[in-house]
């Protein structure tokens, strides 16, 4: 008997369960929603609304039919609405321009609904949504470079294009995924520097270039949001050699337990011109002091044709400091070699790399 009630009870909630295949055309349990209003967007529809004041409103079903005649329900709840019960959600995917209807139906926690609210809108046609990314590039002065940002809210496959001439005259262009909101960094060049920006969408179809005002770059240490390690000898116990470079000195490379040399490269994004290179060695006392007490710098272009800096004493009793002025050099690889040390290992917590 048990059993049977449990059970009973289980269908019983289930049947109360509310569901977006009930009928929008009937309702009455539960007031509707007010102040509705569809927006048209590149290939979607905005739709904002008011949701009902009733204390047992549970959810706001939208519904519609979309492009490919398959009849979509969407459900945005009660906790979704901001402070003042207002509501709004994007509906896209739309790959024509005709009028799509939107069906707006409240239910309440019992499952009752309102009387359905139908609003209408044509989505803007998505041959133009390049042509408003484009219009949102913005440009801002980085270390030897730009950072270039753009919005998309339209969820439509695009792609940002950059070209420039970097600091030897060479011109560039770079591509960028912008089929969401984004930034990307470009260089290198010290000297004030057009870029011409534009949009492509996925069939290849172009924006208007569009020239943005000359860019100053500044100088300092060149950002590692965009460095990676490019090749490294060795590493040991989970100290990968991608903690070289990311900003926290609780971490640290470790190279295996073997001889010397040990060696690592660093990709620094593009080729960069670099004056001065800086490192922090492993904060524990005592273990920090098994960093190289001599080593080299070389750098590269290609990543395989490497030239030498130079050969450099390290203090290994010191944490900070290590600060290592260059005659200015123009590449995208640094290697990092550590030539000698008081044991077959070593460490170190960060590298930076830097143009004063």
């Amino acid at each position: 008997m048990k059993k049977l009630l449990y059970f009973l009870g289980i269908f019983v909630l289930v049947a109360l369960m509310p569901s977006c295949n009930k009928d929008d055309s009937q309702g009455g349990s539960i007031n509707p929603v007010t102040e509705t209003k569809a927006t048209p967007f590149y290939g979607s529809v905005i739709l904002n609304w008011t949701n009902p004041t009733d204390e047992d409103f549970y959810y706001t079903s939208v519904s519609y039919v979309n492009s490919q005649g398959k009849k979509v329900c969407k459900k945005i709840g009660c906790y979704d609405a901001d402070s003042t019960g207002k509501s709004s959600i994007t509906v896209g995917g739309f790959t024509d321009v005709k009028t799509y209807n939107f069906t707006l139906t409240t239910y309440n926690l019992a499952g009752g609904a309102s009387d359905a609210v139908t609003i209408s809108a044509i989505p803007l046609s998505t041959d133009a949504a390049k042509d408003y990314i484009a219009g949102t590039i913005k440009v801002e002065p980085v270390v030897e470079g730009a950072e270039v940002s753009w919005t998309n809210e339209t969820g439509i496959e695009s792609y940002v294009n950059v070209s420039f001439k970097d600091g030897q005259g060479v011109s560039q262009v770079k591509r960028f995924n912008a089929s969401t909101s984004g930034k990307a960094i470009v260089g290198s060049f010290l000297t004030p520097t057009t870029l011409t920006v534009s949009v492509e969408d996925a069939s290849g179809s172009k924006s208007v270039a569009r020239q943005l005002d000359p860019v100053t770059p500044k100088t300092g240490e060149l950002s590692k949001s965009q460095m990676s390690i490019f090749s490294v000898s060795s590493d040991w116990g989970g100290c990968m050699g991608s903690y070289l470079i990311d900003n926290n000195v609780n971490t640290f490379w470790h190279s295996q337990l073997t001889g010397y040399p040990h060696w690592i490269v660093v990709d620094l994004g593009y080729n960069y011109f670099v004056n001065d290179i800086q490192f922090i060695r492993r904060l524990d006392p005592g273990d920090g002091e098994c960093a190289p007490n001599k080593f080299q710098l070389m750098y590269s272009q290609d990543g395989v044709n490497f030239t030498d800096i130079g050969v450099y004493d390290f203090d290994v009793f010191q944490i900070y400091g290590h600060d290592y002025p260059l005659t200015e050099i123009y590449g995208r690889y640094i290697k990092f070699i550590g030539i000698s040390g008081s044991t077959p290992w070593m460490h170190m917590a960060e590298m930076s790399v830097f143009y004063k």
